[in-house]
């Protein structure tokens, strides 16, 4: 073989090993560790010398695909995308918007086709009801770099808010403000990991100068808060209003306004960075700098250091 012509095919043909493999051991991309030493065993018995002034006239271009879910209500994803984007393009690499289902079945399907297209990495933005089958399939790609936002996952990089620790800070700040007040915190059921399960019991289980009573919606939207505020007010007696969403937020606030009961309530609200327009409208927001989050994920995915400054603010 030495005397031959070295070629993808012949370097393939004796490593056992595919003519994709090889091609993506020369340009850098994720293989396996037992394909990387097969090829290297075939390069030393041929005393292969890489022409590296050929090389350099066309650097290995290299891909990364950010799979996002449709759902229209998620305007912070977009401001995700182009903080990855803005880190991503620096470093001259493409970057590809991949939009999905919010469905884990059609998801994983998705990121199948992906998975073959030997990228340099995958950014996921998950469902948010996400099966375990989908984690699985998940946990078990090697080929690639993967980064997952917000879930934490076996042997697998993420970065994310951390919705324990916020909402943790929510109830200290307002447990040192208030004192024996009645506190409704309405977020999303424990089957929305999130805007549910974490951000509920964060709160409640960090408020020791109030009282807390739980209510728990099946979908994040003004409908479902219209159903249940007003057997809220007359129950519960509220003073201060915790909402675990800005739909949650916009919809009480919508609904004390149109009552014109508002200045009778203390009413939080969670929003993103640039959305000034609604800070006025609440006692106290959250606020989320999704664009330099999206930016973190893509320094990440590059091995850079990531600013570990907070991505929120309670104001």
């Amino acid at each position: 073989m030495s005397k031959e012509k070295i070629t993808y095919h012949s370097i393939a043909k004796k490593a056992g090993v595919g003519v994709g493999t090889v091609s993506r051991y020369f340009n850098n991309y994720n293989i396996s560790n037992e394909a990387k030493q097969k090829i290297k065993q075939v390069l030393d018995e041929v005393e292969y010398v890489p022409n590296y002034a050929a090389s350099t006239l066309k650097k290995p271009i290299k891909d990364v695909y950010l799979i996002v879910p449709f759902n229209s209500e998620e305007k912070a994803n977009m401001e995700i995308v182009n903080g990855v984007k803005n880190a991503l393009v620096r470093e001259k690499i493409n970057f590809f918007v991949f939009i999905s289902s919010e469905f884990s079945e059609i998801y994983k399907e998705d990121l199948k086709i992906l998975q073959f297209r030997n990228s340099f990495g995958l950014i996921l933005l998950l469902p948010k009801f996400t099966t375990k089958e989908l984690y699985e399939q998940i946990e078990k790609i090697k080929t690639t770099k993967v980064i997952v936002y917000n879930r934490k996952l076996n042997n697998v990089d993420f970065e994310g808010i951390n919705d324990e620790e916020m909402f943790k800070e929510l109830a200290t700040l307002i447990d040192n403000k208030y004192n024996n007040k009645n506190i409704a915190f309405i977020g999303l059921d424990d089957e929305d990991l999130t805007s549910g399960l974490i951000r509920t019991k964060s709160f409640i289980n960090n408020v020791y100068n109030n009282n807390v009573f739980k209510h728990q919606l099946k979908a994040n939207n003004h409908e479902s808060v219209y159903e249940i505020i007003e057997d809220i007010i007359n129950k519960d007696k509220p003073d201060i209003f915790v909402c675990a969403t800005h739909t949650i937020a916009l919809s009480v606030h919508n609904y004390l306004l149109e009552n014109n009961i508002r200045n009778k309530y203390i009413v939080t609200d969670i929003t993103r960075l640039g959305k000034t327009q609604n800070i006025k409208n609440f006692d106290i927001s959250i606020i989320i700098d999704y664009a330099s989050l999206g930016y973190r994920i893509g320094n990440k995915l590059l091995g850079k250091d990531s600013n570990l400054e907070k991505l929120y603010k309670i104001v």
